[in-house]
């Protein structure tokens, strides 16, 4: 091919801002194509943390009646969408004025920082934690003090609060915490807020459908807690990319002078009121997911495999050779996430229904004993 040719007038480069020049970007780790060139063996997706089913049928068919009946795609999303907000107010237990429906839970972790950091301000953080909130925080010009416990399967929030100093803007629980696993209590997370009145509490609760413990009641009480959530997780729709935050509404004003109303799609909000018009369907798989973590500990135990339970849809397992396993797991169809750069010796196993899991840990048997010899 030809070298690229540059037109004289542009001999300069046009220089980045300050504030992004030192970022690395986010680099996203995804066995989508190792999958793709295998299309004859079944793969069992475990690495980030997806459901290992299909959303509820009742989401597929509002999908399809849709298109099939007059949508209106050439026309922008509904951007005040009352069933949308109603549905989420009443699943959350607030009012519609606390909510802000976004992009993934990401777009509003990334909304948060945009509105409460700049330069000069800084975020304390517990690590190992979701590294795409340290970025987003990081791109506003923010410093972020990582916090890493003696124990980082245990820590301690009054670590955080030692952390703290006059620059601190934002105080980050991802809650649960990935990819350790560990919960919050709303009773911890509300002495810390009311420790820290000039700090916002961001409560990441994306996998909250799993542990069934919420922060979201506290924005009652006080007026420095955020709560972010996610429809990609329990919800299987995270190719939809639709999530939310509630507030207490003083904040919520703050948010709207930055969020974009148009940024989800119209697909994904009719996809989001249709899961939760069926939540029997959402916790019968959450039923079997907790079975398969019994499974998984039950498999490690009579191997003497340490194992971590966790409050999220995943567990983690211990292995002298924690690279190799993934990578023989790999070539059995099986993508885990190898952590053991965060967590010595560790693995993020995803968990899926028990029928799922059983075929997982026979393809891990086979794993083990390829090593053993």
């Amino acid at each position: 091919m030809e070298a690229r040719k540059t037109h004289p007038l542009m001999a300069e480069k046009i220089e980045v801002s300050s504030r992004v020049r030192n970022l690395k970007p986010y680099d996203p780790v995804s066995s989508l194509d190792i999958i793709r060139t295998r299309p004859d063996l079944v793969h069992y997706k475990l690495d980030w943390n997806e459901t290992t089913v299909p959303p509820s049928p009742r989401v597929m068919k509002r999908l399809v009646d849709y298109l099939q009946n007059g949508s209106k795609l050439h026309w922008y999303p509904d951007m005040n969408n009352r069933e949308l907000f109603e549905r989420i107010a009443g699943y959350v237990g607030c009012t519609p004025s606390q909510v802000v429906v976004t992009n993934g839970s990401d777009e509003a972790l990334e909304v948060i920082c945009q509105v409460y950091l700049d330069d000069g301000s800084n975020v304390v953080s517990p690590v190992p934690t979701y590294n795409h909130f340290l970025h987003f925080a990081e791109r506003t010009g923010a410093s972020v003090k990582r916090i890493r416990a003696a124990n980082p399967l245990l820590p301690s929030l009054k670590e955080l609060s030692r952390a703290v100093d006059r620059n601190t803007k934002i105080i980050y629980l991802a809650n649960p915490n990935n990819p350790t696993g560990n919960l919050y209590s709303p009773a911890e997370v509300l002495q810390l807020a009311l420790h820290n009145p000039q700090c916002l509490v961001v409560s990441d609760e994306a996998y909250f459908e799993f542990a069934g413990v919420s922060c979201a009641r506290l924005i009652d009480e006080i007026d420095n807690i955020i709560v972010t959530r996610s429809f990609s997780k329990c919800f299987g729709l995270a190719g939809l990319r639709i999530g939310y935050l509630v507030a207490p509404e003083v904040l919520i004003s703050d948010i709207r002078r930055v969020h974009n109303p148009k940024s989800v799609n119209m697909l994904a909000q009719l996809a989001a009121v249709a899961a939760l018009e069926d939540l029997p369907y959402y916790k019968s798989f959450i039923r079997s997911v907790k079975r398969s973590a019994a499974l998984v500990q039950s498999y490690c135990r009579d191997r003497g495999i340490p194992c971590v339970p966790t409050y999220a849809n995943f567990i983690l397992m211990r292995f002298d050779d924690a690279p190799r396993v993934a990578k023989l797991l790999e070539e059995e169809g099986v993508y885990v996430r190898d952590r053991s750069r965060q967590l010595p010796g560790m693995i993020r196993l995803g968990l899926g229904t028990e029928e799922q899991m059983t075929e997982v840990l026979e393809r891990l048997d086979r794993v083990l004993q390829r090593m053993s010899r």
